[in-house]
């Protein structure tokens, strides 16, 4: 038997197919027609956004489907339902794909870019924007010399819990295909009341406000997350950052003894909470906001 819970993204929809493939949960029995893995993953997909849209539903069993390539057919379908009261994520394993922090914003070149939660499926476009960042840049970011970052490190990267932890990513389109040409990201601690902060940007991409823009959404969402405060440790050299903390009230104690400078924001309680909706991955991110705002 394979088993995962919802929310699911492609990613863990393909995992679930694959492993439901290896432990015989699935039989491919038509050599003509064999199984579309991508289309499966994505009805499991569909299926999980269901659930999580509709919080009456008490369980749901699709048994048996048969799949003829691309084509799925369900032969019988079972629903339960009952009504629902309260905090409809809260049922939920982990936080759904936060759909409503997206956001399009205009850089000093005036080139758009969108920020948006970062996803599973982002893997490859981290990877690629990690090797378009220069290794000072990576050693003030990190703190040791990194020369690659493995698949483990980068799942780590991306497959997070958003209740706990959060990073935007920023993605544009280059050459008719997206890209990441930024990141930031907060981690609370259990208590949710400081969380430290990260900001990278694509080295050759500087100076196109894109670093401010990134911190001062992460620091809208710490603030309407209920957070009390931003921490973060940089070194001396690297005064991009310690300049820009500064522009935006961050506390700067410069530590010459230890070599490093610790940075600091009170966070007002804000007016407004953030309260996590169902949403579904979007495949054609910056496309589709770019439509949205035309």
């Amino acid at each position: 038997m394979a088993v995962a819970l919802p929310p699911l993204n492609m990613a863990l929809a393909h995992h679930l197919v694959l492993q439901g493939l290896k432990k015989g949960a699935l039989r491919n029995n038509r050599p003509l027609y064999p199984l579309d893995t991508a289309a499966l993953s994505q009805l499991l997909v569909q299926v999980s956004d269901f659930v999580v849209d509709c919080p009456e539903i008490i369980a749901l069993n699709i048994h048996p489907l048969l799949a003829c390539g691309s084509n799925m057919t369900a032969l019988d379908v079972s629903l339960h339902l009952s009504e629902y009261h309260g905090d409809a994520g809260a049922r939920l394993a982990i936080r759904p794909y936060p759909r409503q922090l997206e956001s399009v914003v205009t850089l000093n070149n005036g080139q758009r870019c969108l920020f948006q939660p970062i996803l599973p499926e982002d893997e490859p476009l981290l990877k690629a924007f990690i090797g378009q960042v220069t290794r000072e840049d990576l050693y003030y970011r990190y703190f040791s010399e990194i020369s690659e970052f493995t698949h483990e490190d980068l799942a780590y990267m991306t497959q997070i819990d958003y209740d706990r932890e959060m990073a935007f990513v920023a993605v544009t389109q280059q050459q008719e295909r997206e890209v990441i040409i930024g990141v930031t990201r907060v981690i609370a601690d259990p208590d949710n009341t400081d969380a430290e902060f990260a900001v990278l940007v694509r080295s050759d991409l500087k100076k196109l406000g894109l670093g401010r823009m990134l911190l001062e959404k992460m620091i809208d969402y710490a603030r309407a997350h209920g957070l009390q405060r931003l921490t973060a440790i940089t070194m001396p050299n690297n005064r991009g950052m310690i300049t820009l903390a500064h522009k935006l009230g961050f506390t700067v104690d410069i530590q010459l003894q230890d070599g490093i400078v610790a940075l600091a924001l009170a966070l007002e309680p804000s007016t407004e909470s953030i309260a996590p909706i169902a949403g579904k991955d979007s495949p054609g991110k910056l496309k589709h906001a770019h439509k949205q705002q035309k």
